[in-house]
Formats: C-alpha cells, structure tokens, sequence
C-alpha cells in the first residue's frame, strides 16, 4: 500500500498547477486552453464522474471570480477543494455494506 503525505500531496496539487501554467503566457495562471489540458490529463475519470466539472467552459467561468479570463492559483484551489469534498461524499456513497468507504470520483480500481 503506497503512503502518501499530506505535505507531499500539497506540493503536488503546487507542481501540477505549474506544469500546466507554464506552458503559454502568464506563469501563475492557468488560461482555458491549459485549463482543459490539466482536467483531461490529470483528471479525466474525476471528470466523467463529477457532477460539477463535466462542462470545462463553465467551470472555467465560475472559477475565474476576479474576471481576469485565467484561473490562478486561488481559483484553482478552490476547484481542488470541491473535488475533495464531492470524491468525500461519493466514497460515502460507493461503500460497499460494512465498509466506511468506497471508490470516490476516480471510480473503482
């Protein structure tokens, strides 16, 4: 069983961020085109199975609170914190009987 941080998976939501922000433009923001790229390449079973994030464009829109057209850091950790709390409900959900949790958004393994 792989052991993970909560430390090393901090730095990694950081790292992920940056590996797609740096690829055009501003480096600490994510355009849409970054955006869709870091969902369907890091994401894309949170996507399929998520009720909130199945439409990029929109979420990309709601995201952007300060209306700059580019998520930044802020705006993308708030994104990360509803995947948290919509893959906490889904593992609840997805418990098999006698079991506290299930499979959450990235499906079963």
């Amino acid at each position: 069983m792989e052991t993970c941080s909560l430390k090393s998976s901090l730095k990694i939501f950081v790292d992920v961020f940056h590996k797609y922000s740096k690829i055009s433009g501003n480096l600490d923001a994510l355009n849409r085109r970054e955006m869709k790229q870091l969902l369907n390449k890091e994401m894309p079973h949170f996507i399929k199975n998520s009720k909130d994030l199945k439409d990029v464009q929109s979420l990309f829109e709601e995201l952007d609170t300060n209306l700059d057209s580019d998520i930044d850091f802020k705006e993308f950790a708030v994104m990360i914190a509803r995947v948290v709390m919509e893959t906490h409900e889904k593992m609840h959900e997805n418990a098999p009987p006698g079991k506290h949790h299930g499979p959450g958004l990235e499906g079963p393994h």
